[in-house]
């Protein structure tokens, strides 16, 4: 088990008997929308139930699914865990379990940061995935090495690759663990941890 199919797991729980399942999601590029400044990769629009949420990876792809396809199973390739973050997501969104799940307007985002600063100010933060941009924002207060952290900040990459899952599994529950972004809301909404994304749409 892995943060991510844990999440298919309760999120499983969550819509049964409620018809979710036997409804397709589509998942496609979607290269020219607003996407979250810290992510990096291709963005992909999920939509179901006219209910939409973004993912950002480095592991693309398209498709027209349906929700059952991840119960069950180990999820063991980037493509189908991205897959399975963006359609938790999108299901999230349509259960209004979540609020958050497409990337806030540019605009917003210099106070998205100026926000995580304050609240993060003084903690010593492991930046899990590629999230250069959160890293460079950061400074002095990134660590190199999640035992270190005060923070272990998850980004969607940090769910996707296999290694960055692995950091994840390991401190989740250890340490204080803030997902952050759109690709990250659905597991994040299943697993009742924080999910860090004000200005999200």
């Amino acid at each position: 088990m892995s943060s991510v199919t844990d999440a298919v797991e309760q999120m499983e729980k969550v819509t049964r008997g409620t018809g979710c399942h036997d409804c397709n999601v589509k998942i496609e590029r979607q290269p020219d929308a607003p996407a979250c400044r810290y992510e990096r990769g291709v963005n992909l629009k999920v939509s179901f139930g006219g209910a939409a949420a973004d993912v950002v990876t480095q592991y693309p792809i398209e498709t027209v699914t349906r929700i059952p396809f991840m119960f069950g199973s180990p999820l063991e390739t980037p493509e189908k865990r991205t897959a399975a973050c963006g359609i938790m997501g999108v299901v999230a969104r349509f259960l209004c379990l979540c609020r958050r799940a497409q990337a806030c307007d540019p605009t917003d985002h210099d106070q998205c940061f100026e926000n995580f600063r304050s609240v993060f100010e003084g903690e010593r933060i492991y930046v899990n995935g590629d999230l250069p941009d959160l890293v460079r924002l950061l400074g002095k207060s990134v660590v190199s090495s999640p035992e270190e952290a005060d923070v272990i900040v998850v980004g969607g990459d940090g769910l996707f690759a296999a290694d960055s899952l692995a950091v994840a599994d390991q401190y989740r529950g250890k340490k204080k663990m803030v997902f952050i972004g759109p690709s990250t809301a659905g597991v994040a909404t299943f697993l009742d941890e924080e999910h860090w994304c004000p200005f999200a749409r």
